[in-house]
């Protein structure tokens, strides 16, 4: 539903709270502090109406003057003057000695970044920010907050969560509630990229009656938009109705809110369409295309003109939707925004198709496929990208959850000062009654420092490992897919974005068969090697889980229903082709297999898609094991309930397309795809 990235809008304004200053700047900065303000465009205004009086300001509050106008430039895309507001901060920390105005500089350019959605670019100043540690609570307040949005984006929610809740703390603490406004929407977009929609909207109320108490009109409008798409998630739509129907109330009742007015007019006209309420898609997205003419957005022009042309068809005006498709793509080609040419490529390619152009037809769709798969690659590109962003946060993470596994180790330190101070203070009659003794002492410090190390080591690779198989364990699988499930939450905003995670489900057949016959030995044996053949085919980035007894888990970013089907033949050779070898038996071992992409249903948490995978799975040790059952096309109207309670009605009814993948030894052709 929402195509503009709300938190990018919502990182353009925090401001400082200003020093004692009898001045017209410190008064609007003050305003602005304690109320916010109607529009961005207003806020401006009022502090170019003052800057005459900046001569022989205080180095403070011409630093803090220069700080938000750069702040609400960033949020008018006005690059040009953006530059001058950081190169003045640039020069008063060089000439004038103001090492915060270099510290502000560093957070406004990363918002700068986060704003233009260059990932890379807010990385690095964001590791530039963690280095930051000033007493100025106000400048740690914009650091933390600014770093929420970052991995926020990124999708490492948690953290976000956990530096929004500091930025929170110090707004209250100095008395700011405009930022106090501004850290809960951080905090309500958090939630919903971890999917707590409860929390979410819980917070969307408090942030909203805060704003609306101070006449914080700005954000009054971002936090109603931020509800309708809580409301989008959860499937109330008439409550989605309403929300979006709020922003445009309060965009047309204040000057200067056009750029707010022209988001909820989008947004209204696609929720018209989606519910297939054409006519009144049709009007909403007239009034955004004048809006957006108005204010020279050829992008929301073009994504509009998109719900415009695809209701004009489902009216019967095919040719109308056909030529507003032909210029929303011209539009959006030409503003290079990639992210929705191919929406209005596949609308127009249906177009022609309903207009009896089938020539046209198939050569927009040639030109389709060759987006999407151009789309895929830089996906694909992108995904790794991210991963190791993600890597670096999660090593910091680990780094956390290791300090938490010393804790025991902790007390052995403090026990080993204590022991170091009575060496010293034995060290005397040590030397007296000989070096033999002494060097004793010494040698056995140095051992139980050396066993601390050992166990701090083994504890933290426990904390995510199976100590049998070498595999990740459950709890790693529940973090990383928590991840991956928020990152796909916030890439939801982007109509273009499809990449999913393939799931697999694998159970070892007649385990409990090779414990009897084999021994409880030789069954760990099994399992380990198992787990060595899956870590040797899966790609770098892939993870291989030991889920719990003799099922494991292969988390595969990425990898799309066809790819599953492609890597569970794999799967199936590479374990069932070879017997394993334990105690001088050899031991034949196949397993069962169900494979999904996810998600499966829009806003499906992934423990759904993996409980689906698990009914997959069970199909297959029901039709004959040592094969793999894997979801390839889901029918949209098909209810998660019908998925898990009856898959194989499902199937047979034409709702679910499944492909059946042999294992070596099975004489089933797997190449077919069969309803089962």
């Amino acid at each position: 539903m929402t195509k503009f990235n709300p938190l990018l809008f919502a990182l353009l304004f925090i401001t400082v709270p200003a020093i004692a200053a009898p001045n017209a700047i410190n008064e609007v900065l003050e305003r602005q502090r304690q109320h916010g303000f109607i529009s961005p465009s207003l806020a401006v205004e009022a502090l170019t109406a003052v800057r005459g009086d900046l001569a022989g300001a205080p180095v403070e509050l011409r630093m803090r003057y220069h700080n938000q106008l750069a702040l609400l430039y960033i949020g008018a895309e006005n690059a040009a003057l953006v530059k001058v507001e950081l190169d003045e901060l640039e020069r008063m920390a060089t000439d004038e000695k103001c090492v915060p105005c270099g510290q502000y500089k560093t957070v406004r350019q990363a918002q700068q970044a986060i704003r233009g959605q260059d990932t890379a670019a807010s990385q690095a100043l964001v590791g530039k920010l963690e280095a930051i540690a000033s007493a100025d609570a106000n400048l740690m307040q914009a650091v933390h907050y600014v770093r929420a949005g970052h991995y926020d984006t990124v999708g490492l929610h948690a953290r976000a969560i956990e530096e929004a809740l500091v930025a929170s703390q110090l707004a209250m603490s100095t008395a700011n509630p405009a930022e106090q406004v501004r850290t809960l929407n951080v905090l309500m977009l958090a939630n919903i990229g971890r999917r707590d929609l409860v929390r979410a909207e819980s917070l969307s109320k408090e942030a909203f009656a805060l704003a609306e108490r101070i006449g914080y009109v700005y954000m009054m409008a971002y936090i109603r938009a931020n509800g309708a798409w809580i409301h989008s998630l959860k499937g109330e739509h008439a409550k989605q109705l309403q929300a979006l129907n709020d922003v445009l109330k309060i965009t047309r009742e204040h000057p200067g809110l056009g750029d707010s007015e022209l988001v909820a007019l989008v947004n209204l006209a696609e929720y018209h369409y989606e519910q297939k309420s054409y006519k009144q898609a049709v009007q909403l997205a007239t009034q955004a295309i004048a809006l957006a003419d108005q204010q020279g957005k050829p992008v929301a022009k073009g994504v509009v003109m998109i719900s415009l042309g695809q209701s004009q068809i489902e009216l019967g005006e095919s040719d109308k939707g056909v030529q507003s498709l032909q210029t929303a793509l011209v539009l959006l080609n030409k503003a290079g925004a990639k992210s929705y040419v191919m929406d209005a490529t596949r609308g127009l390619a249906d177009g022609y198709e309903r207009a009896g152009r089938h020539k046209d037809a198939l050569a927009t769709l040639h030109a389709y496929v060759k987006l999407k798969d151009e789309a895929t690659l830089r996906e694909r590109e992108k995904a790794i990208a991210e991963a190791q962003e993600k890597f670096s946060g999660e090593r910091k993470d680990n780094e956390i959850l290791r300090l938490s596994l010393e804790s025991r180790g902790r007390q052995a330190e403090v026990d080993a000062r204590v022991w170091q101070q009575r060496l010293w203070a034995t060290a005397a009659l040590a030397l007296a009654l000989g070096g033999a003794l002494l060097m004793l002492m010494i040698k056995r410090s140095r051992a139980r420092n050396r066993v601390l190390e050992d166990s701090n080591a083994v504890l933290s690779d426990q904390s995510v490992h199976d100590p049998l198989t070498g595999a990740f364990n459950r709890r790693h699988c529940v973090t990383l897919m928590s991840q991956h499930e928020a990152l796909l939450a916030s890439k939801s905003r982007d109509r273009n974005y499809s990449a999913g995670v393939g799931l697999m489900l694998l159970d070892v057949d007649h385990f409990k068969h090779i414990n009897d016959t084999f021994g409880h030995a030789a069954g760990d044996a099994v399992l380990v090697e198992i787990a060595q053949r899956l870590l040797g085919l899966v790609r770098q980035h892939d993870v291989v889980v030991r889920w719990g007894g003799e099922e494991f888990v292969l988390v595969l970013p990425g990898t799309s229903a066809e790819g599953m089907a492609v890597l569970a033949e794999r799967v199936l050779q590479v374990i069932g082709s070879a017997p394993v070898v334990a105690e001088g038996k050899s031991i034949p071992v196949t397993v069962s297999a169900g494979g999904v992409s996810y998600p499966l249903l829009p806003g499906q948490p992934w423990q759904d898609a993996l409980k689906v995978a698990d009914v997959a799975m069970y199909m297959a040790k029901e039709s004959g094991r040592n094969l793999a059952i894997c979801l390839i096309t889901i029918a949209s109207d098909t209810a998660m309930t019908t998925l898990v309670d009856d898959l194989a009605g499902a199937v047979a009814a034409g709702k679910v397309l499944a492909k059946v993948i042999a294992g070596p030894v099975a004489q089933v052709d797997h190449g077919m795809q069969v309803s089962i």
